[in-house]
């Protein structure tokens, strides 16, 4: 975290940057370059991502997240955001066939908590009483989203200064432990 903020976070104008890796290319010699076009430290984090997620994620979304090297090459895109406390990320749906489906979220800084509602245009009958859910990401938290978690159901954070936050067994503690 501490090199992403030197590196990009240095303006205090600036909270978001955007990158993009590379997908394998021609010199003009016609030998194939591979480049990922991302901060090695990015690269390592995804390596690291991509064996942390193997055991708990299906292999169909883990194949998604982190396709084999025998995989057509596809480019990845990388998206460093950096709240201040009071900031959010308004509530929306992803756009479809923007960019490829499945993005990895990770809370560095600090924990917050995320609200989902169900889209209008995809709540039925049998949504009545599961149309909100807040989901507490703590501090180095990962949070996977595929398919309807990000085209069916808005997801946003709101903009407050602390999030307050009940234990499993119902009562106040402001922290949420165990795993998500």
């Amino acid at each position: 975290m501490q090199q992403a903020l030197r590196l990009y976070f240095r303006d205090t104008n600036v909270n978001q940057v955007m990158l993009f890796g590379r997908v394998n290319s021609q010199s003009d010699n016609g030998e194939v370059q591979t480049s990922s076009g991302l901060p090695a430290f990015l690269i390592s984090l995804i390596s690291t991502l991509e064996e942390l997620l193997r055991p708990v994620l299906p292999p169909p979304t883990h194949t998604l997240l982190f396709p084999p090297k025998t995989a057509p090459p596809r480019a990845r895109q990388a998206i460093l955001n950096l709240y201040n406390p009071g900031e959010g990320i308004s509530s929306h749906v992803d756009l479809l066939n923007r960019f490829g489906d499945g993005i990895i979220g990770i809370s560095m800084g600090s924990g917050c908590v995320m609200n989902f509602e169900k889209h209008s245009e995809h709540k039925d009958m049998d949504d009545v009483g599961k149309e909100r859910w807040e989901l507490f990401l703590p501090e180095r938290s990962i949070i996977v989203m595929t398919e309807d978690a990000r085209y069916s159901w808005k997801h946003g954070i709101e903009g407050r200064q602390e999030d307050l936050v009940e234990s499993e067994e119902g009562t106040d503690s402001g922290y949420c432990l165990g795993q998500i």
